[in-house]
């Protein structure tokens, strides 16, 4: 009986790793799609990351997955995670209220950047406005409650060992200024809006910037592990389900449409995050597709042509996308 036992614990190994094997090739059907997203990557001038997973089956494609990109924006996400993990520690609750004033100004996008001091958003109203409006003041308030380095550390708790948040909105945007105006490295806000009024700066030496900026390895992801990311907040595992179903709903609610939802059908839904700096065009979230989430992340670096062409391309490609699981699901 015991080498009877042994044969078919063996055999029943054998026919376990041979369809563990067969899950993990990607099928004919997506090896198509690969072919096509291929066509449109090579026709993008600059360098495109691109993943698609299908959260059902667990297939991926990916071109440039594993190459490490700069998120711009799209590390709110991340940060995101981080800030409802501390609620769920009790370090502070969505309901606490943060009074806004000139010791948490900063650079780039959002609405808060131009209201008054004196507000006192809830922690809840500061990652919808990080998220839904990429509001970098309301991202810096968060990021430095939380910490940067916590962030990572979720990460890295999380498996994913490329995705790493290392500065605030305003030391970003500060350092990427830098690279074309040495006199703006270690100026507060104030004395950086100050020398914006006379700086001159050239096009070859933004362009210069741009493409050094991109090569700094921080605040950075690749593909696919913002993708896994992604997934794990739809499935629950990025924190508490509760956590993660408040994460959809406000990635849901996202106001800057032009990118991948741009030719989506009506019917179509796209919980995403949008990022944008230099010439980092970015977007990632998840697409339903008749109901069926499909995760997508496109991270590009360009050549020096105009935003909008880059969020026409970036439009299509996710058409292609939905066009694909829509035909065959």
């Amino acid at each position: 009986m015991k080498p009877r036992f042994l044969c078919s614990l063996l055999l029943l190994c054998l026919i376990s790793i041979a369809a563990f094997g067969q899950e993990q090739k990607p099928s004919p059907q997506l090896e198509r799609l690969r072919a096509r997203l291929q066509e449109m990557a090579n026709a993008f001038p600059g360098v495109m990351g691109v993943t698609v997973r299908d959260l059902k089956t667990g297939e991926e494609v990916s071109l440039n997955g594993d190459r490490l990109f700069p998120m711009a924006s799209v590390y709110k996400v991340p940060i995101m995670v981080e800030v409802f993990r501390q609620i769920e520690a009790k370090k502070f609750s969505l309901d606490d209220r943060i009074e806004h004033g000139d010791e948490v100004r900063t650079l780039g996008s959002g609405v808060l950047t131009l209201l008054s001091n004196g507000l006192k958003p809830t922690v809840k109203d500061l990652i919808t406005l990080m998220i839904i409006l990429s509001d970098n003041e309301a991202t810096d308030i968060l990021l430095k409650k939380v910490g940067a380095e916590n962030v990572t550390a979720t990460m890295r708790s999380l498996g994913l060992n490329n995705l790493r948040v290392d500065r605030t909105t305003f030391e970003l945007i500060r350092d990427y200024i830098a690279l074309m105006d040495e006199n703006v490295r270690g100026k507060t806000y104030k004395e950086i809006v100050a020398l914006s009024r006379s700086r001159q700066i050239t096009p070859e030496a933004q362009a210069k910037a741009e493409a050094d900026f991109a090569k700094v390895m921080k605040d950075v992801s690749s593909p696919r592990e913002m993708a896994l990311l992604l997934e794990k907040i739809y499935k629950g595992e990025a924190a508490s389900k509760e956590s993660c179903q408040m994460m959809m709903t406000i990635l849901g609610q996202q106001q800057f449409k032009q990118r991948l939802p741009r030719y989506l059908p009506d019917s179509a839904r796209m919980a995403h995050k949008t990022g944008t700096i230099g010439s980092t065009t970015n977007d990632a979230g998840i697409m339903f597709v008749r109901g069926n989430p499909v995760a997508l992340v496109v991270f590009t670096v360009d050549k020096r042509i105009a935003r909008g062409e880059v969020e026409e391309r970036m439009g299509r490609l996710a058409r292609a996308v939905y066009d694909f699981f829509d035909a065959v699901k």
